[in-house]
């Protein structure tokens, strides 16, 4: 009887000692999917749409595609883009995004964003939420977003600017 635990306590450990090791190998092969300055815009009141913003870079030798992307926030999340158009600024839904070898792609404002619709509830400042992006490849990435006032969108903004402007001095 004792045998018989001591073997259940050891198979045991070895499966998740196991599953702790698949899990890292799969972090590192996503660690080819950088994710920087990431934020989702707080919600103004009395609607339910938002857009969040990152710099995705592709470490990798292949193209990685950006096909969709998930959360718990938002039941439908869209790429959209920025376009001007006979003199005016419109927004045009986009299948997906390419992100080419050692390249590296901004989602910004008045460009490249994602668009969240039927927001469950306001997304507020000082607050998160996680957005799952899936690639081509298999692949998916869990991001943090916090959540930045037009204030803190701002201040944020000034920072990464002062930042580059620092790296080309």
């Amino acid at each position: 009887m004792k045998n018989n635990y001591l073997f259940s306590l050891l198979l045991l450990w070895g499966f998740v000692s196991f599953c702790a090791t698949a899990s890292a190998m799969s972090v590192n092969e996503n660690s080819l999917i950088i994710i920087e300055n990431a934020y989702v815009r707080a919600t103004i009141p009395g609607t339910s749409i938002s857009a969040a913003y990152m710099e995705i870079e592709n470490k990798s030798d292949e193209i990685m595609t950006l096909i969709n992307i998930n959360s718990s926030a938002s039941p439908r999340i869209q790429i959209h883009q920025h376009i001007m158009l006979d003199g005016m600024m419109r927004m045009r839904k986009l299948d997906a995004i390419d992100i080419k070898p050692k390249e590296r792609v901004k989602l910004q404002p008045s460009g490249l964003h994602l668009m969240l619709f039927d927001i469950k509830k306001p997304l507020k400042s000082q607050e998160s939420i996680e957005l799952v992006l899936n690639f081509s490849n298999k692949k998916s990435i869990i991001v943090q977003l916090p959540v930045y006032s037009p204030v803190e969108e701002k201040k944020a903004a000034q920072k990464r600017s002062a930042k580059m402007h620092e790296h080309h001095h």
